[in-house]
């Protein structure tokens, strides 16, 4: 009898069981190999230019958040929800190119522009016009699309194709400190590359036809992505302005040291982020509440064990990843690794709960209050001279609990708990 409940358990979850097998596999390489090489880069760059590096990562970041523009929820929603009708589907996939063309556009002008009129940021516009290259990445790259169309697959192979080519270049082609420069070029090269295979999958094996729709057309789907837009670019204001903070107030030692806590905080988000990725758009489909909170009580729970694990563990991973003259990181890692609970559960009240039953409006409200919030707690900790790693990191944990706290008072307003 058991093994009968099993298998019909195994047979109605099969999609999604393939998906979080594919999504598994593309986060672990995902986190895998910056680990395989931040040790070597620390070792041949130095912390101070590698945290350099990764300052103008953390910059570009906001523009790859422009050109994104909420289509990774949104894009995904309107493909899974037209996943049978190829016509529908061709005018999705082409007015969201198109507008992410016109965005990339006016992104690289503002970095221009940006950099023209930065004293602070003169002396590696080199560094950040090249690191610009990876917003190739969200301009090129559907994985919206195979996303919405359950096709985890493309995601996983093109991705992980790009992230091993990136990693084997870097031992070959990173040996000095003279070297830095071919960091962000080799991402360029990389994501490129992936970017125009997965357009040639989208033409000749989704049979997608690119056309420019019409405008009003265009309208429409900019105007449903621009509330996600808004909550995307309230949580980036929390989740990258720390590191851009801690290399402008810090200095750039101190940017190595809070992103190797980012990383590892990573690692603790696999779980429920793939969760939530690969059961999107079958819950989309569903609208099981009963579905969303099973899923959430397991993310939740691997996300607990992995927490205690990095607690018990820290100094060893600091040791083995970084060096002893990194040892600084170790409470930062543990400070941010308290914020991965309220990840997982904001999560499934959030994008896996509001914005499948229709509550986009509610949800970008309480995203863009983070924003608000977590200005605030800067500006407290910035005007009492308390400004340090533990206490950024503390404020990155307090908006995790705002958001968190938010979601599941709409959620209970909207009877969204339990069904």
């Amino acid at each position: 009898m058991n093994r009968i409940v099993i298998k019909r358990v195994i047979e109605n979850n099969l999609k999604l069981i393939h998906n979080f097998g594919y999504l598994f596999l593309l986060r672990f390489i995902s986190i895998l190999l910056p680990l395989v090489t931040y040790p070597y880069l620390i070792r041949v760059l130095g912390s101070d230019l590698y945290g350099t590096v990764l300052y103008a990562q953390a910059i570009i970041m906001y523009f790859s958040l422009i050109i994104n523009f909420g289509f990774n929820i949104t894009g995904t929603k309107e493909v899974a929800e037209n996943i049978n009708d190829n016509v529908k589907l061709s005018e999705i996939v082409s007015s969201i190119y198109l507008i992410k063309f016109f965005l990339f556009i006016v992104s690289f002008l503002l970095l221009l522009f940006t950099l023209c009129i930065s004293s602070a940021l003169r002396d590696i516009s080199i560094l950040v016009t090249l690191s610009f290259s990876a917003c190739l990445n969200e301009l090129l790259f559907p994985q919206w699309y195979f996303q919405g169309v359950d096709k985890m697959k493309y995601i996983t192979i093109l991705n992980v194709f790009s992230k091993i080519l990136f990693t084997v270049l870097i031992f070959f082609i990173i040996n000095t400190k003279n070297d830095y420069l071919f960091i962000p070029i080799i991402i360029g090269f990389g994501v490129l590359l992936s970017g125009v295979i997965s357009v040639y999958i989208l033409i000749f094996k989704e049979k997608i036809t690119f056309h420019i729709p019409q405008k009003a057309i265009l309208i429409f789907y900019f105007r449903e992505s621009l509330p996600l837009f808004i909550s995307a670019a309230s949580v980036q204001v929390y989740v990258n302005a720390n590191k851009v903070l801690v290399g402008v107030f810090l200095g750039m030692n101190e940017v190595a040291y809070y992103d190797l806590g980012e990383k590892v905080l990573n690692v603790i988000k696999i779980p429920v982020g793939m969760l939530g990725q690969a059961a999107f758009p079958t819950l989309t489909r569903l609208k099981s509440i009963h579905k969303i909170n099973k899923i959430m009580l397991l993310g939740v729970i691997m996300t607990l064990v992995l927490i205690v694990f990095i607690f018990v563990f820290s100094e060893n991973i600091v040791i083995l990843l970084g060096s002893l003259e990194m040892l600084e990181a170790v409470e930062v890692m543990r400070i941010l690794a308290i914020s991965a609970i309220m990840v997982a559960l904001s999560q499934f009240l959030g994008t896996s709960r509001l914005i499948i039953f229709g509550y986009k409006k509610t949800f970008t409200k309480i995203i863009a209050s983070s924003g608000v919030f977590f200005t605030i707690i800067i500006l407290v900790i910035y005007f009492s001279d308390n400004l340090n790693l533990n206490s950024l990191a503390w404020s990155a944990v307090a908006v995790e609990c705002w958001v968190t706290l938010l979601m599941l008072i709409a959620s209970y307003k909207y009877k969204l708990l339990v069904e």
